[in-house]
């Protein structure tokens, strides 16, 4: 049987909508779209789980093939939803996961656009083997939902194959310990955050741990899974730091956050947010020259845009990994039709763009200080109604 399909997999409709049209898989069908020769297709989220059963007693080491290792000592199943959400998924479900394997068996090559994450990785490793259909795979990693990037990570995949060949056996050999019981070569690479000296008392938890009673400008703190560098300029957010000022303006909940940030992500307005990293690549620094002029129509921080000098703190060392994520950025693109959730979210993700990438600004307007004033005098009636 001569396959000439090409099929991708993503994880949500949204985002496989975006691909397929930058594709030109512009059929729709039930479950995919088709077109150009491209099948576009979407799991639900993380439709299959990987349940630990050894067969044998379980060793790693360098060795071995992460990925392997993977598929001899877990058992994959379609995950149980139904409970949780409250109508049938398990329905639905099953029919996805048929149309996937359905297009998987007419295709040379499958595609796996999963969220460009080790969480994304992981769902399309146990779809894979849950699927039981060897086929030849391709990643492309998508960190910015444009067409220009989904076209050119569909023709060349990762930009450093070896980078992220050493970062997905990492990753996978961190997920394994957890579930072993004899000591392990424990390959983990620690992520690098910036943090603002103002905010680290909330931002960084260990500070007690390691014996740092106040962070300051340049100093920073080694944990494990993170190395922290204090500064006094604004940052871009990474997930953390945009769960706290969503809480803190906006009063969202940290669920809404992540949901309206993965949705602004998918509607191509934003870079995905769901990372720890938040320092500046050379090659984002020099997009943000084109994209900030889009900030300009911004109508609540575009008027802070004045001339075109843009912030040298490309700060992206040669010793991080580009795979665990870069700071939270826009994208170039104006945005049609969002929700007030989404813009709210966006504005707040703008601002903080802007002071990155503004030499010597800090934005600030009556409305946000007058929110801040109250929300100060909220907490401390709150504090004394508590002491009384």
């Amino acid at each position: 049987m001569n396959k000439k399909l090409i099929t991708v997999v993503t994880a949500h409709q949204l985002t496989a909508d975006t691909i397929a049209t930058a594709m030109g898989a512009n059929e729709r069908h039930d479950g995919y779209y088709l077109g150009n020769g491209y099948a576009v297709t979407w799991t639900n989220g993380g439709v299959i789980e990987a349940k630990f059963k050894p067969s044998e007693r379980f060793i790693l080491n360098s060795g071995m093939d992460p990925k392997l290792i993977l598929a001899h000592n877990f058992e994959f199943v379609m995950r149980d939803y139904d409970a949780l959400v409250g109508y049938n998924k398990s329905e639905h479900d099953t029919k996805q996961l048929a149309t996937i394997k359905a297009l998987w068996k007419m295709s040379h090559t499958v595609i796996n656009a999963m969220n460009p994450d080790f969480e994304g990785e992981l769902d399309f490793l146990s779809l894979y083997y849950f699927l039981a259909t060897p086929v030849e795979v391709r990643r492309v990693w998508l960190p910015i939902l444009t067409k220009p990037a989904i076209l050119k990570a569909m023709e060349n995949g990762p930009e450093n194959p070896a980078m992220y060949n050493e970062w997905l056996e990492r990753e996978i050999y961190n997920h394994l310990v957890c579930f072993c019981e004899e000591d392990a070569d424990f390959k983990t690479t620690p992520v690098f955050v910036e943090v603002p000296v103002a905010t680290a008392a909330q931002e960084v938890k260990e500070l007690r741990y390691v014996g740092l009673d106040a962070a300051s400008e340049g100093s920073v703190t080694i944990t494990p899974m993170a190395i922290y560098t204090y500064t006094e300029k604004p940052t871009l957010h990474n997930l953390p730091q945009l769960l706290i000022d969503a809480a803190v303006q906006l009063d969202y909940s940290h669920e809404k956050t992540v949901k309206t940030a993965l949705n602004l992500w998918a509607k191509k307005l934003i870079s995905y947010p769901m990372v720890k990293q938040n320092y500046i690549p050379v090659e984002i620094w020099r997009q943000m020259i084109r994209n900030r002029e889009t900030l300009r129509f911004n109508s609540k921080w575009g008027k802070y845009v004045r001339g075109k000098a843009v912030s040298g703190r490309h700060n992206f060392d040669g010793c991080m990994n580009p795979y665990y994520g870069f700071g939270i950025v826009t994208t170039g693109l104006h945005p049609t039709d969002l929700t007030r959730e989404e813009e709210n979210l966006y504005n707040l993700i703008v601002k903080r763009v802007l002071e990155a990438f503004t030499p010597g600004r800090t934005l600030r307007n009556r409305k946000d200080k007058e929110l801040r004033r109250r929300r100060g005098q909220n907490r401390r009636r709150k504090y004394s109604a508590k002491t009384v």
